[in-house]
């Protein structure tokens, strides 16, 4: 997740010429891969926990490695064609990586710490969305289109907020600093994923863990044929799929609005969204874990607060709602971005354990691997 969301975080279209539709193609190559990978990816988590993860954080090294090809052997060329590869064979570890979560907690967990040993595993993953706005932050030189337009020759706006004449060199050389931290922290979970990770532990946590599951083809079969579950199903892909496209672009949002908010506030932003959203999501599951009977109630109390978040927030982007003083608006968005986020974050894990329980038998994975193609499609 890290890695997918990247390059919507770093203004780049000044420094190698791409459009903002160039690089929402990146996070899109997850989007195109998830329907065509997570029946694989189903079928690979329900023969061996360890080769999933195995094969996604090598999917994740690849991917990190091509990027950096051209920066090694610059007679190769094509970076943009290596960057959309490596986001293709990056987003083909994403069905394991959304799914693996939920399989973990069911096998290594009694049933009273599985919804927060589900939102600790899952919100990790969403972690990666804050990590990539901090490092692009703190290592990437910002560049904002409004000076760009100014200078014909552009202006760099560094970190320390010292202004000068544009370097796309300099620039560059932030970027790849960037890429080389990312193929070098992809060696090294890869290396230590290869050398330890059991598929499960040596005894079981419970009774239910120990008892075999139904196959996976009449698993999946009788998971497509369930209205409960596809009932839950759809109430996780709308509240996380429609949150998570708009977060992965928001910088881009926020940056193109008539009134105008730097890069750095909106990235700041992204970094304040998704560590709160971790927070929130471990302790309202740590809550639900003395509560599993309430979790319907739950879902319906922390959506129907979110959506009313959002309502609010769509108006104000929209420009229905408009702000004079550009530091009411931030506050507001502030608030608004962070309550909403955090409180439909908080009933994914809720929903996960749901869905696991009105899915007995059915292989964890499964379900959360359909429910999440979903939410791809939206």
């Amino acid at each position: 997740c890290n890695m997918e969301h990247l390059w919507t975080n770093c203004f780049l279209s000044q420094v190698y010429g791409w459009t903002d539709g160039t690089i929402t193609l990146f996070t899109f190559w997850g989007v195109m891969d998830f329907p065509l990978f997570f029946l694989p990816s189903a079928y690979l988590l329900s023969r061996s926990l360890r080769y999933s993860i195995v094969a996604s954080t090598a999917c994740m090294f690849v991917a990190s490695v091509l990027r950096c090809l051209p920066l090694w052997f610059p007679s190769i060329g094509h970076f943009t064609i290596f960057c959309h590869l490596a986001a293709f064979i990056n987003a083909i570890a994403g069905p394991v990586a959304m799914s693996a979560p939920i399989q973990i907690s069911a096998s290594w967990f009694p049933p009273n710490e599985r919804t927060r040993a589900t939102s600790i595993s899952r919100m990790f993953n969403a972690l990666g969305v804050g990590v990539s706005y901090l490092l692009g932050t703190l290592i990437v030189s910002e560049v904002t289109s409004e000076e760009a337009k100014q200078n014909p020759n552009g202006v760099v706006r560094t970190n320390n907020g010292t202004n000068g004449a544009l370097n796309t060199e300099a620039v560059q050389s932030d970027i790849e600093v960037l890429m080389y931290v990312y193929a070098g922290v992809s060696a090294v979970i890869s290396l230590l994923i290869f050398l330890y990770f059991p598929s499960q532990p040596p005894s079981p946590p419970s009774n239910s863990a120990s008892e075999d599951r139904m196959g996976f083809t009449a698993g999946f079969k009788s998971l497509l044929l369930s209205q409960n579950a596809w009932l839950i199903m759809m109430t996780y892909s709308m509240s996380q799929g429609l949150v998570q496209m708009w977060q992965s672009s928001m910088v881009i949002n926020l940056t193109s609005m008539d009134i105008e908010v730097s890069e750095t506030w909106a990235s700041t932003l992204g970094i304040v969204i998704s560590f709160s959203a971790v927070g929130a999501s471990i302790i309202i599951a740590t809550f639900i874990d003395y509560f599993r009977k309430k979790m319907k109630l739950a879902i319906l109390i922390l959506l129907c607060s979110s959506g009313l978040s959002f309502i609010f927030r769509t108006l104000i982007t929209e420009g229905i709602i408009s702000f004079d003083n550009v530091s009411d608006f931030k506050i507001v968005m502030y608030v608004l971005l962070v309550t909403g986020v955090c409180l439909s974050c908080g009933s994914a894990p809720i929903a996960f354990e749901f869905c696991v329980e009105l899915c007995y038998r059915w292989r964890e994975g499964t379900s959360r691997d359909l429910a999440h193609c979903v939410v791809q499609h939206l």
